[in-house]
């Protein structure tokens, strides 16, 4: 009897005692013991990242008091992410990797008051509980959306990088931002998004195939031929950046235009390409018999604004047609009806196609 009595004594303390657990994070929220992205993972994501549904960032949200730069530290990490999280804002992703290479794992946290939408980004250090790191400033300065966050191998080192995408509201822009660990801190290495007009990509891949990657920027031009300007550099800016002209009508190659509008057209649009990028394009010299370059400076007659948007917008004026040869006065849409002040294109049909024999100016 008194060992039963024993037996059930022990059970009963065993029963009252309290129990010490912690709290579940949040469901659906992606924590990833990191490996680098490779460039084929990295398009597989790329594919992904562009169907994210996200909503504008909100650069005035700050942490809570309770988030100061350096927070208490805690005995576990999800008791510790909840003391650091921003108001109303919610855990989208946790991302684990020695990011210093100092044998220790640092976490990168991406918080957002909305589903996929990121607003603030902590990185977080586990040395006898947690601490704060530092906080990842925004460097881009107009409005835009930060959809995802993730480590990267950007080079043939050991070292891995958070790359922060970001995109506009309705999907013409997309850019990054690299951000590098290094003596505590965390400094931005580089960022590229189309801030000028809000529109065009901005991606790192590896352009080469030789495991370092580029920051690569595509222009997409409304043009006769569809280009696409491609400039690329190596992502944390260095070196010489290069470029590279793509064709994105439906022969992914250039094509001479029939008509002689079109000619002019599209002479006129290579002109602007020309100078703005600093890049040869041969196909200019099909279109002309010119033995010298025109001595006029077509910006002070042609507004090449809409290049960047819609396309150009000219007014194309037959004036004269004998024989073989035709004469077109061209000047912008914008310009008054009533002028005459433009440029007068002289074109010829030779060997059945038409070439420009003379621009002149007309300022009558």
């Amino acid at each position: 009897m008194l060992i039963s009595l024993l037996l059930n004594g022990c059970v009963e303390k065993q029963t009252n005692e309290k129990q010490h657990t912690i709290e579940p994070m949040e469901p659906g929220v992606q924590v990833m013991e990191h490996k680098a992205v490779t460039e084929s993972e990295s398009t597989n994501q790329n594919q992904d990242r562009n169907s994210n549904i996200v909503t504008p960032v909100n650069k005035s949200l700050e942490p809570n008091k309770r988030s100061s730069a350096r927070a208490t530290d805690s005995n576990t990490l999800d008791q510790f992410i909840k003391k650091i999280q921003p108001q109303d804002e919610h855990l989208q992703k946790i991302l684990k990797e020695d990011l210093d290479r100092d044998g220790k794992p640092e976490y990168v946290l991406a918080f957002g008051i909305e589903k996929e939408e990121i607003d603030n980004i902590f990185v977080v250090r586990e040395d006898v509980g947690y601490h704060i790191i530092d906080k990842l400033e925004d460097p881009v300065i107009v409005v835009h959306l930060n959809t995802d966050v993730r480590i990267m191998k950007l080079d043939q080192t050991d070292q891995k990088f958070i790359v922060v995408y970001s995109t506009s509201e309705v999907d013409e822009a997309e850019g990054f931002s690299i951000f590098a660990l290094n003596h505590n801190q965390i400094n931005n290495l580089n960022y590229n998004y189309p801030e000028a007009t809000g529109q065009g990509s901005r991606k790192l891949e590896d352009i080469n195939k030789d495991g370092v990657f580029e920051d690569v920027s595509y222009y997409h031009f409304q043009d006769t031929q569809q280009h696409t300007i491609m400039t690329y550099q190596k992502f944390d800016k260095t070196g010489q950046e290069k470029s590279k002209v793509l064709y994105e009508n439906k022969n992914k190659k250039f094509v001479y235009p029939l008509i002689p509008k079109d000619i002019i057209q599209n002479y006129l649009e290579d002109h602007y390409l020309k100078k703005r990028f600093f890049i040869p394009l041969p196909e200019m010299e099909e279109f002309t018999v010119l033995s010298a370059n025109p001595k006029y400076d077509f910006e002070n007659i042609i507004d090449f604004s809409a290049m960047n948007y819609t396309g150009l917008d000219l007014d194309i004026k037959e004036i004269a047609y004998e024989g073989n040869q035709r004469s077109f006065l061209v000047k912008s849409s914008s310009e008054e009806e009533e002028s005459n002040q433009g440029l007068v294109f002289t074109l010829e049909k030779q060997s059945g196609k038409w070439k420009i024999m003379s621009i002149e100016m007309n300022d009558k």
